[in-house]
């Protein structure tokens, strides 16, 4: 099994020191495997604990993964103990460019409760974080639109079943 660590930053905007932003760090095996300029988005990622399919798990600040050169997605699959990972290597590229030769697939297999468990300690150091920002300043807490209630709404039941706000509706 490979060791997926994640953990949440609260850090202060250079430009506008009143400012902060939320920042999810994410490790495999020690390493990080994104691109250093994108963001983990939340949502996917609490998604990615039931659900399976195509995630953008990392994207860019705007929430459109394509600003980086994301074309592809986390592709997340499930069985009784495992959570895997398919992800193209290099993860972004630019599109008009031809993927290097070197390009391949890199499959991750955690162990569903630990990689469950890493996601829900994640999303409460999260909240905790936002409860206790108080700066006069504005307060990114994720890609694209995401807004400080909807984050607050992020949770993962004990059972594992997700409740994620999207448009309103949740993912059970």
């Amino acid at each position: 099994m490979n060791k997926f660590v994640l953990s949440v930053t609260l850090s202060v905007d250079r430009e506008n020191t009143d400012d902060a932003y939320l920042d999810f760090n994410l490790t495999i095996d020690d390493e990080y495997i994104h691109p250093p300029e994108s963001y983990i988005h939340p949502l996917d990622l609490v998604t990615s604990v039931t659900h399976g399919g195509e995630l953008y798990i990392f994207t860019c600040s705007c929430g459109d993964p394509s600003c980086l050169g994301i074309d592809e997605g986390i592709i997340v699959s499930h069985n009784s103990d495992t959570i895997r990972w398919k992800v193209r290597n290099p993860i972004a590229w630019n599109p008009e460019e031809p993927l290097p030769d070197w390009t391949h697939d890199v499959e991750f297999a955690f162990d569903k409760v630990e990689y469950a468990s890493a996601v829900k300690v994640a999303l409460e150091q999260a909240k905790a974080l936002v409860r206790h920002w108080n700066a006069p300043g504005s307060l990114w807490v994720g890609p694209g639109e995401m807004a400080v209630d909807q984050l607050l709404e992020l949770d993962i039941q004990e059972s594992f079943g997700v409740i994620a706000p999207v448009d309103n509706r949740s993912i059970h």
